[in-house]
């Protein structure tokens, strides 16, 4: 029993000084840093560096539509979206938290969506949470993406 008791002590010893060594701080600035990524990547309308900066297990909850996964399917409707439109966004954080190998990123968004193929812009104001998780090698990508529009329903309804 008192080997026992030496094994656990040791093996919560180590579990804590592994989990001591994460700083917020330095993780919440680097979860920033990711999320100013995303958003110059999006303004130039660079979908490979988007890509770069998602999971492997990406989730993303858009709206108006069915969960997106898969980094297939993923890649080709990220692929589509911006062969079709010119986009340009601003985003402002307004928290960002990390829990252990989670963190996130809410905010509020303004985006102008300009169809390529010529057409009136749609511009729109809205919110988001960013779901990041640390990957193996200590660096933060976006694991679950979800946003909605904080604009009131067109007149007539949806």
């Amino acid at each position: 029993m008192k080997q026992f008791l030496v094994i656990a002590m040791v093996a919560l010893t180590a579990a804590c000084d592994s989990a001591s060594t994460f700083d917020p701080a330095a993780d919440r600035h680097a979860i920033a840093a990711v999320s100013a990524k995303f958003a110059a990547a999006e303004n130039a309308g660079d979908v490979d560096q988007m890509l770069q900066l998602f999971a492997d297990d990406m989730i993303i909850l858009s709206p108006n539509a069915p969960a997106l996964s898969g980094a297939d399917r993923i890649a080709a409707a990220t692929r589509a979206a911006y062969e079709s439109l010119k986009v340009q966004v601003e985003y402002n954080s307004e928290e960002i938290a990390v829990f252990g190998d989670w963190g996130f990123d809410r905010g509020t968004e303004r985006f102008t969506l300009t169809p390529k193929s010529g057409g009136t812009p749609i511009s729109m104001n809205g919110k988001y949470l960013w779901l990041y998780r640390r990957q193996p090698d200590g660096a933060w990508k976006q694991s679950r993406v979800m946003w909605n529009s904080s604009d009131p329903p067109p007149k007539g309804g949806v």
